[in-house]
């Protein structure tokens, strides 16, 4: 077990560096929607040119950005994992206009029992 504690100081002491929090917190916000749109035009130019290759070209893009998202939470750990969730949230409010009170939220349309 003496390598897992290491490897939790290690990034503990990754972490503890600004840098290295914002770089994460950087990768995580770029991270989906460039898997996404990667993925999505790969798929257009496949069906275009009905050539395949096209979408094997996405599905590597794709993977990529989740090789972004491991290195973004080593980077940025637990706390910028929120940090950049709340800003992806806010990003996308502004971009389709969405009032955080029009917002439906899962919690308040889940029946609970008791």
């Amino acid at each position: 077990m003496k390598s897992v504690n290491d490897m939790k100081k290690f990034f503990a002491k990754i972490r503890a560096s600004k840098t290295a929090f914002w770089s994460g917190v950087v990768l995580l916000i770029v991270n989906p929607p460039l898997g996404w749109v990667g993925f999505m035009f790969g798929g257009y130019l496949s069906a275009k040119y009905n050539n395949p290759k096209y979408m094997i070209t996405a599905t590597i893009i794709y993977a990529i950005t989740w090789g972004m998202a491991g290195m973004g939470l080593l980077l940025a750990g637990p706390k910028g994992v929120q940090l950049a969730k709340s800003l992806l949230k806010k990003t996308f409010r502004r971009i389709f206009h969405i009032k955080k009170r029009d917002a439906i939220s899962i919690d308040n349309n889940v029946k609970r029992d008791g």
